[in-house]
């Protein structure tokens, strides 16, 4: 596939009362995936914002290499 073609995942952070969840954005499905936590088969959640994107960064480093 050529570098044009690529398609890179994005990440977003949804809130949900004091909790936030690092999800992954479908922009063709018009919705978000939310990641699962294998520690606990639920929804991965950080108790602060910070820790959500520290979530994504480490992930965008994975996909890249």
């Amino acid at each position: 596939m050529s570098e044009a073609g690529e398609r890179r995942t994005e990440y977003g952070i949804k809130q949900v009362g004091e909790r936030y969840f690092p999800v992954i954005v479908d922009k063709e499905a018009g919705g978000h995936y939310e990641i699962s936590n294998p520690l606990t088969g639920g929804s991965l959640s950080y108790k602060s914002a910070e820790q959500a994107e520290a979530y994504i960064e480490r992930a965008r480093a994975q996909e890249q290499g």
